[in-house]
């Protein structure tokens, strides 16, 4: 039923109701057919919920890694893989677990009681005990309880920003009948579910409960939408499955080879195990997990609060930034930004205090009233001055203040005539010193005209003639244009019978003053972002529930393409394959509703682009939960946006959304780099083994030493080079998108190519010390790999440049290859280690002589870099 678009005896007559409310029977019959008024809940289970973490295919790999290492005797390799699973697993289970909690969130978000009238009597009851028909009584500081048809009202303003994430209050007229088509938003003749009156008090009548209220409606569609695995996650999963099948391949190979050269099977069994061992990347989900715990860091400290670590690399694959206007790209304050005053327009962004040479007679006045007329208050805040009070008034009130302008002490109200949605303007009568009155006028400038009969300039009332009328609606119409919100200004000087005279005879015969143009300016820095965001082919789409020429206006200041507008109604009208089609050519989308914003994320899903969506309020919740990457604000969020969010703005900046970006590309390049570091190391092993087998030398490397390589050795470099800076231009790319693939047959070429390499210098290194005996030649090899695998990290710190090249210092990496190197030596020159490890400590002398075998790999590595890449 479109309730608002009935008369108030009408919404009465549906309902089977009246104003003096329902019986108690009739209340009790009705709270059995609707049900109770509260959300329905969607009950989880922990424990399979901790359980599903488990579900990827690298998780499998690795446990059976860990039953293989048990199988062997290694033991600790077995129990450090299971401590990382369980550990992984706890993360994901937390943050999981904290998502599905919006729902309670916006439980908590329903009032606990609410004052009704039952059986002719008020009385204050559960609010659960709801249903339609009931009459509910509303005051100022109250939460709405349900959706209610308003009936009577006195001066009432709701805060509706928790439902559709616009922070100016609404002024509600229940006389109003609306289209069928009226979104939410403009409703003025109803109430909603967990809005907050903030001004005044009245009466409606409740047309929806739990459910089938507005909030109710959110809550359907946010357990509706289903959280998506982040692209990071994807790739873990397709990374995994490639695993797995190398590994069996391999071991299946190197199984049949021991076998046709005449190996027990138990032995040949135990060689393809330990190759299965070798191959597998223990240490990097650890890894990974740590460089986006390290990125989540860096990222707070840039006001950008990571909820889902995961999410952090998809950051980096966003082509599109879906941004919510006010307070995001705006500052979310109302300013005085031009004034149209002795006939001239001018700006005041910059306040009027330091430009004399407007600080004319009209200009002074003008000043003056707005501070004397003015509501909003001056309050101490966290030791800062800050205004408060209604919006607009703050917005002049600073204005005055900008300029040094203070006169209200000096000259008290003596009346107020308050604002009403029929005269749309308010007046204050002050004393002067001369002991006249003073009328300040401040209202809707079209209709102040109609008050006026002569107009100030430079210091003069002269009449207001058509001509000097049809300039100053010039005014009004080209500050309306570029989406301003017009105030004007008009006054009169008369005897004290004014305060004692009716509203008409206060408001007759003013002076016009001036028109105020006064609009949310953008944050500083957007515009560049804007333009970063382009260079690094992202597209910024502006989504708000502000007017068309608002969100042109703004769009145009940023630097967004204001070309065309789409609004709500719009939207409406076209089917998902039209607006597929149109997504891609329109940059702004104004008067939406959180339908339109999440039929907007999917549209641009299906289109293949990566979505990062913004948002505040309750409304933008399935939006935020349905695209790649949700992003809530810390300051005007509602607890609900930030529970399905991936991460939370704490500055509810547009600039740290595109920052975030950056950092995300940075985090996926810095886990790419460990990522094909330790997979060339893993083939250098699974290729030696493989190679002495076919070459009948002795197996080069045991399962201990194996595990010493990839847990001790070769995770300092790895980790380090997670941590590496960002490289030049990172900014200047376009994005990755969904189509790359972590793992590319490229790279899967580049690994075979050196692991092979490194293979084959390991058993010709192998070969050369056979004639000194198997321990020596063992040793040998032993101390290449591990010490050329130390130093073959660096070829690793940019895939476009040489390391000499990279223009960047990593200390880390630098300590990282120092320690790594005194750890490959530990266990040949410590006696305890060097006999668990079955080596030999060597002479200085053989280790210069394998000098020229450690550094052929990362000389090579950085020759196909030059060859391939070409890029310096």
């Amino acid at each position: 039923m479109s309730w608002h678009t009935l008369r108030v005896d009408e919404t009465l007559e549906k309902l089977k109701t009246s104003r003096e409310g329902l019986s108690k029977a009739e209340a009790e019959k009705r709270l059995r057919e609707y049900g109770p008024n509260e959300l329905a809940e969607k009950r989880v289970n922990p424990l399979l919920m901790f359980l599903g973490q488990f579900r990827n295919y690298l998780v499998y790999i690795l446990f059976a890694a860990t039953a293989l290492s048990l199988y062997l005797g290694e033991v600790l390799d077995a129990v450090l893989i299971l401590a990382i699973l369980v550990l992984m697993a706890f993360a994901g289970f937390l943050q999981e677990y904290k998502a599905e909690r919006a729902i309670e969130k916006l439980k908590e978000m329903t009032s606990p009681k609410a004052k009704v009238m039952r059986d002719g009597v008020e009385q204050l009851v559960d609010t659960r005990l709801l249903v339609p028909g009931d009459i509910v009584l509303l005051e100022e500081g109250d939460r709405v309880p349900a959706d209610m048809r308003l009936m009577t009202v006195e001066d009432l303003e709701v805060d509706e920003s928790p439902l559709t994430g616009e922070s100016v209050p609404v002024e509600k007229d229940p006389e109003a009948t609306l289209p069928q088509d009226t979104q939410v938003y403009e409703r003025v003749n109803m109430v909603f579910m967990g809005t907050y009156v903030v001004k005044g008090k009245g009466t409606g009548v409740v047309v929806a409960t739990g459910m089938n209220t507005e909030l109710g409606k959110i809550a359907a569609s946010l357990e509706e939408v289903k959280a998506e695995r982040t692209l990071f996650e994807v790739e873990l999963d397709r990374f995994g499955k490639w695993i797995g099948t190398v590994l069996l391949a391999l071991s299946v190979l190197v199984f049949l080879l021991a076998v046709v050269k005449g190996s027990e099977l138990v032995e040949a069994i135990l060689l393809a195990a330990s190759l299965a061992v070798a191959a597998v990347p223990e240490g990097l989900p650890a890894i990974a997990t740590a460089i986006l715990a390290v990125g989540a860091l860096r990222m707070a400290a840039r006001n950008a609060i990571v909820r889902k670590l995961a999410a952090i690399e998809t950051l980096g694959a966003c082509n599109v930034i879906c941004s919510d206007k006010t307070g995001t790209i705006t500052k979310g304050e109302m300013r005085v930004r031009r004034v149209f005053v002795n006939l001239t327009d001018t700006s005041v962004e910059d306040g009027l205090s330091l430009q004399g040479d407007l600080l004319s007679p009209g200009t002074t006045r003008l000043l003056w009233m707005c501070d004397i007329y003015n509501d909003a208050e001056l309050k101490e805040v966290d030791g800062r001055i800050v205004i408060k009070g209604q919006p607009t008034e703050v917005a002049v009130k600073e204005l005055a203040l900008k300029a040094g302008v203070r006169g209200s002490e000096k000259y008290p109200k003596l009346r107020t005539l308050h604002f009403d949605r029929v005269r749309k303007r308010k007046s204050t009568l002050h004393q002067l010193q001369s002991g006249e009155v003073f009328v300040a006028t401040f209202g809707a400038p079209e209709l102040l005209l109609d008050r006026c009969s002569s107009i100030e300039l430079n210091g003069r009332s002269e009449p207001l003639t058509p001509e000097l009328r049809r300039r100053v609606f010039e005014a009004i119409e080209n500050y309306a244009s570029k989406g301003f919100r017009t105030l004007g200004a008009a006054y009169k000087v008369g005897s004290k019978e004014l305060l004692e005279a009716d509203v008409d005879d206060v408001e007759r015969d003013l002076t016009f003053l001036a028109v105020l143009a006064i609009s949310d300016p953008p944050r500083e820095g957007v515009r560049d972002a804007v333009e970063t965001a382009v260079r690094a082919g992202i597209r910024t789409i502006m989504v708000t529930g502000d007017h068309e020429l608002t969100a042109a206006a703004i769009a145009k200041e940023v630097g967004l393409d204001s070309g065309r507008v789409v609004n709500g109604a719009q939207v409406d009208k076209m089917s998902d394959e039209e607006l597929e089609k149109l997504i891609g050519e329109v940059s702004i989308f104004a008067r939406v509703t959180p339908k339109h914003k999440l039929r907007i994320v999917n549209a641009l899903k299906g289109k293949g682009f990566v979505v990062a969506m913004t948002g505040d309020g309750v409304n933008d919740a399935p939006a935020i939960k349905a695209a790649d990457v949700g992003i809530a604000m810390g300051i005007r969020g509602t607890d609900v946006s930030k529970e399905v969010s991936d991460l939370v703005l704490a500055d509810d900046n547009y600039v740290t959304i595109v920052e975030a970006v950056k950092q995300g590309r940075i985090i996926y390049e810095n886990i790419r780099k460990p990522i094909d570091y330790l997979i060339s190391c893993n083939m250098g092993e699974v290729f030696a083994i493989m190679l002495s087998e076919i070459m009948g030398f002795p197996t080069p490397l045991t399962p201990a030493q194996i595990l010493w390589i990839n847990l001790v050795t070769d995770s300092l470099p790895a980790f380090a080079l997670g941590l590496e800076p960002e490289e030049p231009g990172i900014m200047d790319r376009q994005p990755r998108g969904k189509g790359e693939r972590l793992i590319s047959l490229k790279r899967v070429a580049a690994y075979v190519g050196i692991g092979l390499l490194t293979a084959s210098l390991l058993n010709l290194i192998m070969y050369l010390y056979m004639p000194y005996g198997v321990p020596v030649a063992r040793t040998a090899a032993f101390a290449f790999f591990t010490l050329g695998e130390i130093f073959r990290a660096l070829a690793f710190r940019s895939e476009r440049r040489s390391f000499l090249r990279v223009g960047t210092t990593n200390k880390i990496l630098n300590v990282s290859l120092l320690t790594g190197s005194m750890l490959s030596l530990a266990p040949i020159y410590l006696p305890q280690l060097a006999s668990a490890f079955e080596l030999n400590p060597l002479a200085a002398w053989r280790l210069l002589e394998l000098l020229p075998f450690i550094i052929l790999p990362l000389l090579l590595i950085e020759a196909g870099k030059y060859i391939f890449l070409r890029r310096k």
